[in-house]
């Protein structure tokens, strides 16, 4: 099989995993997505009310009869666009179609800076801080851990290579919002070096470039909090994978045939490690997405852990519903990406073996 039979599958495979999880997740909160799409035909029907009856008070005639029948049509069309009075078959396509292009309906008490009340752009207004700070972190761990992992396997056996188990297991037992409290205290209130929270200062720069460094020097603290307690077990992980590499055969052909040590690590061991550490770097990076509950609290950042936590207390069912399905989708993509990548990696699938 070659590369691009091997695609052919795996979108296929991916496409029939999406719409698997995406119908149980459906079908695990069907009772609350009904009860989220009534509540939002009803605030779309008395906007679409107040508007008409805006309208009408400017040109002096309001005749409430011809408003209630306006009103009760585009409610049933929008009970139609919902699915809402359609049989079951029906309503699960076109609720799924719904879901698929992320129309999740209105929250009821969250509004998007610009507000609106629309889900998809309550959260697309806050994956970007998310992405900004959880994104950047999760590749810097990918790249130190890589290298740390890589040289703890080349000296195993070493007391380099015991230090790394040992950190790992250590910073992995940290919880991130508590390592938080600690440098708030230590850096923000005891040398005060960095501020204790936030994503900018108040008022932010008005300067573009000044608000970006704003921006990351308030992201000091939490990338720190994050890389202290991940490095360790990404680094680990990358140990494991590369050490049990070393057994193989290959390995033994090429220390026979005289090449050196770091020529075998990197040219030819971590070329056979690589499709497995690509599948921790796509897991890391989809979890990156949801951001951290705790983090997100204990700095004030407002990425979508932080508008989780809002939604819970609020129980603003639309906007954790939105998150679980958005979030759900990012996993998939990325695991098909991975795929993608791995497949390319593998010089079997390449050569069509």
């Amino acid at each position: 099989m070659g590369y691009k039979s091997y695609l052919a599958k795996e979108i296929i495979v991916y496409i029939t995993v999406l719409i698997a999880a995406m119908s149980l997740l459906y079908l695990l909160t069907y009772p609350v997505i009904q009860e989220v799409l009534k509540a939002t035909v009803e605030t779309e029907a008395e906007g679409f009310k107040q508007a008409i009856l805006k309208h009408s008070a400017g040109h002096g005639s309001i005749n409430l009869t011809n408003i209630n029948i306006l009103v009760n049509k585009y409610k049933d069309s929008l009970m139609t666009t919902y699915g809402l009075n359609q049989p079951l078959y029906l309503r699960y396509f076109i609720q799924m179609k719904n879901l698929l292009t992320f129309n999740f309906g209105n929250a009821y008490f969250l509004e998007a800076p610009n507000g609106s009340h629309k889900v998809y752009v309550i959260i697309a207004s806050y994956l970007p801080y998310t992405i900004i700070l959880f994104t950047t972190g999760t590749l810097i761990v990918i790249f130190a851990g890589t290298l740390i992992g890589l040289l703890s396997a080349r000296y195993a056996g070493t007391v380099w290579d015991k230090i790394v188990p040992t950190i790992a297991v250590i910073h992995s037992s940290l919880p991130t919002w508590w390592l938080g409290f600690l440098l708030i205290a230590a850096l923000a209130y005891g040398v005060k070096v960095f501020p204790p929270g936030g994503i900018t200062s108040i008022p932010p720069p008005k300067s573009p470039l000044m608000y970006s460094i704003n921006m990351l020097y308030h992201m000091a603290l939490p990338l720190l909090a994050f890389f202290i307690v991940n490095v360790g077990g990404f680094a680990y992980v990358v140990r494991s994978l590369v050490i049990s590499t070393t057994k193989e055969d290959f390995v033994m052909t090429a220390k026979a045939r005289g090449l050196s040590d770091s020529r075998i690590l990197y040219r030819h061991i971590l070329r056979t490690a690589s499709p497995s550490i690509s599948t921790q770097v796509a897991l890391a990076i989809a979890g990156s997405f949801a951001g951290g509950l705790t983090t997100e609290i204990v700095f004030n950042w407002h990425g979508v852990g932080w508008l989780t936590y809002v939604a819970i207390l609020l129980n603003d069912l639309p906007v954790i519903l939105g998150i679980n399905f958005v979030l759900t989708v990012i996993l998939l993509l990325a695991l098909f990406i991975n795929e993608l990548v791995k497949g390319y990696l593998d010089p079997r699938i390449k050569a069509g073996e």
